[in-house]
């Protein structure tokens, strides 16, 4: 044999040894398993076939004592509702009612100011008028005091009447944060309290119990709805491989229902015996051949794993490969979207894998 021919055969013999064992289309498994007890009312998929994204698989419509205590629920959320609703209308009309209150006395107490300054200022100048003619010796002294005291007693009144305008200002602006704000309770006065103003505060606390009450109830009938009824519409579309229930079957919390293939996530899974693949690594480029189809494509290595540490553990659900005592190494490859379009999620198909 001549030397070309034996450098030829040696490189086809490389080659040979470099080429997958067995290699399939494979890609992830996804288990379902009941969440509630009941019973299948529906089951639109079956074993074998293809579904699109979002179509439903399966129905398990729940049992009498979920269903009734979801209605229980809702009917008590309905009437937590209402009373909110009828008490939050009262709270505004008494809100209303206080704000008009206020602006009458605001307006009110700005007149009786307006008229103790009045007041105030005529008995002053009244007071100095008295204070020339006491010292001419035309008035006498008493008289001159009797005004200076009715001055000092307005100049008195004039600044608790101010007070009292700024007090009723300050309530006056917090009742209108509390229109807005049904969270701010209605400030306390100097004044007396008033049977509106307890009615504003008790208004007020009780429509804060109503909404954490209405949140509460509100999270209690969407658990109680999941409970109610359970439908898987997975957002891939997929095969379903196993179907373990049938219409009209009766369910228990954890029973396995079906198990479905994403074909969003298809990839090839191939053995080699890892005592010739030393050189292996994670993002190598292969080729891979496709004999049905009679064409090529090139993929990256995403996982190189021993056999031996994945016994046991269903990955793929379509690769299943021939036992064997030797050491092999499982390489996971991905490859362009593209590759599996029009293919109708082909699993299981067999492949072939050279580095």
């Amino acid at each position: 044999m001549s030397l070309v021919g034996l450098i030829t055969v040696t490189s086809g013999s490389l080659l040979l040894r470099k080429r997958s064992i067995e290699a399939y289309v494979t890609t992830d498994v996804v288990s379902i398993s009941s969440p509630i007890e009941g019973l299948v009312v529906a089951q639109p998929v079956t074993a074998g076939q293809l579904f699109k994204a979002g179509e439903t698989l399966i129905v398990i419509q729940a049992g009498r004592a979920d269903a009734e205590k979801l209605e229980e629920t809702e009917l008590r959320l309905k009437q937590t509702e209402s009373e909110l609703q009828t008490t939050a209308s009262e709270l505004k009309r008494y809100q209303q009612i206080n704000q008009a209150r206020l602006q009458a006395e605001v307006q009110t107490a700005e007149r009786d100011l307006r008229d103790l300054k009045a007041q105030q200022r005529r008995y002053a100048t009244q007071a100095s008028r008295y204070r020339d003619l006491v010292i001419s010796g035309a008035m006498d002294h008493d008289t001159l005091v009797g005004a200076e005291a009715m001055a000092a007693s307005l100049a008195q009144r004039v600044g608790n009447q101010q007070q009292r305008l700024n007090n009723l200002k300050l309530e006056q602006v917090a009742a209108e944060q509390t229109g807005e704000n049904s969270g701010v309770a209605p400030i306390g006065s100097a004044r007396r309290m008033e049977i509106m103003e307890v009615e504003l505060l008790r208004l007020s606390s009780r429509r804060k119990e109503l909404e954490a009450q209405k949140d509460q109830l509100t999270q209690d009938v969407q658990q109680a709805r999941k409970r109610a009824r359970f439908t898987y519409a997975p957002k891939f579309p997929g095969l379903m491989l196993t179907s373990r229930v049938s219409m009209g079957d009766e369910v228990n919390d954890g029973t396995t229902l079906l198990t479905a293939v994403n074909c969003n996530k298809l990839r090839v899974e191939a053995l080699f015996e890892a005592s010739k693949l030393k050189d292996l690594r994670i993002g190598q480029t292969v080729k891979v051949a496709w004999p049905n189809s009679h064409r090529h494509s090139e993929g990256r290595i995403t996982s190189l794993r021993g056999e031996q540490s994945i016994n046991g553990l269903d990955t793929s659900g379509a690769a299943r490969f021939k036992p064997s005592g030797n050491d092999r190494t499982r390489v996971m490859i991905s490859l362009p979207q593209q590759e599996f379009e029009g293919q109708n999620c082909r699993l299981g198909e067999r492949v072939r894998v050279d580095l």
